[in-house]
């Protein structure tokens, strides 16, 4: 019986060939490749959390700015019991502001926390002309 044993794995033996520096090469590109995409995941959560900030900001504002047009077209107008306008013209500058404060913030927060699809277009311009219909009547 020969005392000889020969190795499990002969690539495991670094005998200092192009072979094996090859294969390290790869190797040490295989890692930077993970560490370059690992960078690129962490800045595109940081992007998606400033987007989401951003989002938020602008619908807080929205909602500011038109609290205080409203705000200001109805003490401009109404004067405690007194109404210096016709009926329709107080109904529209009350219902202007509360639907562009609307519309706006659930755009922003629709685009930002679930992303826009094309069926939200579909639904919003349906939406949009019954809105319409009902409005004349039809």
């Amino acid at each position: 019986m020969p005392d000889d044993i020969p190795p499990i794995d002969p690539d495991l033996i670094h005998d200092g060939s192009s072979q094996y520096a090859g294969r390290e090469e790869l190797e040490f590109e295989l890692l930077e490749a993970e560490a370059s995409l690992k960078r690129l995941a962490h800045r595109e959560l940081g992007q998606r959390y400033i987007i989401k900030w951003v989002a938020v900001s602008t619908g807080v504002i929205v909602i500011l700015g038109m609290s205080g047009a409203l705000w200001h077209m109805v003490h401009s107008v109404i004067w405690g019991p007194f109404v210096f306008a016709n009926a329709a013209f107080s109904v529209a500058m009350i219902v202007a502001p509360i639907t562009s404060i609307t519309a706006i913030t659930v755009a922003l927060f629709v685009g930002a926390f679930r992303k826009f699809e094309e069926k939200d277009l579909e639904v919003v311009g349906s939406g949009v002309a019954g809105a319409a219909n009902f409005m004349r009547g039809d």
